[in-house]
């Protein structure tokens, strides 16, 4: 749904743009696969990991150490606890700060689906991991946005209700067999990570240095990505978003790669290539409406543009997209994982 203009009277007075740049944003969400698999574990143990996608680990049971590539410090997870990679950025995840780990490669690798229990006769963890694949990965904004690890600690209480709801559906889901299972799996897990990035965005959105929360805070950058939301066909050009958010083509410039953390046309061409791309997965639309649509005036253009970012031609991409899937691997009394996520009510702060 296209948006009026950030810079119409009412808009500017209310700052509503900012509400539905950010409603745009989460919409623009989508998954191609999703993979869950259990593992419960006895101290002492330890492995690393990284994923084509973004990863999570969910604490079932007991308490765990995580190291992420790019974050100073490690951190401790207790029961209940919710992380999710959005890059799958290496990993380490074990019992106590010095157990040594093994290596399991890519999360989402056919050779690491494995529901398994490792470890010794040390105390008892349950963690419910996985990996989520984008379905344009190479084009979408989100992977620029978001840092290296998003943590909701059970305490907070903020993410608790959906977390809770979300992850015990997909584990009935999975263990039901029902027709449609993996489909429906699919788009609970998208649901479960738009739900992520919108309580990451509610709760740093006034506190960010940097970055496209702090872009989006910004009055002139923040209008100047409202407007390639709102408009992303129109021949946008630096010195015409300076023009409509009053300010110098330099500044503009500077301040948004500084923001953003790329150029302003950069960015727009990532943002109408992920949105072309969503449209040659979810519609049949004809190239020519969607290279419109996308801001190229011709088939040719768009086809050159996309083949640069994606590494095939649209017309492959559309043929490749196939249906979204969800895969598990589960152990016998994988609903024991229910039943442990319920263990505590989520209202109450564990220990």
């Amino acid at each position: 749904m296209k948006r009026a203009s950030p810079t119409s009277t009412g808009k500017l007075a209310s700052d509503r743009w900012r509400h539905d740049l950010l409603a745009d944003f989460l919409g623009s969400i989508r998954l191609r696969s999703a993979v869950f698999f259990p593992m419960e574990l006895d101290a002492p143990w330890g492995f690393s990991l990284s994923a084509r996608g973004a990863a999570f680990h969910i604490i079932a049971r007991g308490t765990c150490w995580l190291e992420v590539a790019g974050v100073a410090k490690s951190i401790q997870l207790s029961e209940g606890d919710h992380v999710i990679l959005p890059r799958g950025d290496a990993h380490v995840i074990r019992d106590a700060p010095t157990t040594q780990v093994a290596d399991i490669v890519n999360c989402d690798d056919s050779n690491a689906l494995k529901g398994f229990r490792a470890g010794d006769n040390g105390p008892l963890t349950r963690l419910i991991c996985g990996c989520l694949r984008f379905a344009n990965d190479a084009t979408d904004p989100l992977l620029a946005i978001l840092p290296p690890l998003l943590h909701f600690k059970l305490q907070t209480a903020h993410p608790a209700a959906w977390l809770e709801t979300t992850v015990v559906r997909i584990l009935e889901e999975l263990e039901s067999d029902r027709p449609g299972a993996e489909a429906v799996v699919t788009r609970l897990a998208e649901l479960m990570f738009v739900q992520a990035v919108r309580a990451f965005f509610e709760q740093n959105a006034d506190r960010v240095p940097s970055g496209w929360l702090a872009a989006v805070r910004d009055k002139h950058i923040g209008r100047a990505l409202a407007l390639m939301y709102a408009e992303p066909e129109r021949p946008w050009t630096i010195s015409s978003l300076a023009d409509r958010v009053a300010l110098s083509r330099s500044v503009l410039a500077a301040k948004f790669s500084q923001l953003v953390g790329e150029p302003p046309l950069r960015y727009l061409t990532r943002l109408r290539l992920n949105s072309a791309a969503l449209r040659l997965r979810s519609t049949e639309d004809g190239l020519k409406t969607i290279a419109a649509a996308a801001g190229y005036e011709s088939v040719a253009a768009f086809a050159k543009a996309f083949k640069r970012h994606m590494e095939m031609t649209p017309g492959v991409y559309r043929k490749n997209r196939g249906p979204t899937r969800a895969r598990h691997t589960c152990f016998s009394d994988d609903r024991q994982a229910v039943s442990a996520f319920r263990t505590k009510p989520l209202r109450e702060p564990l220990s």
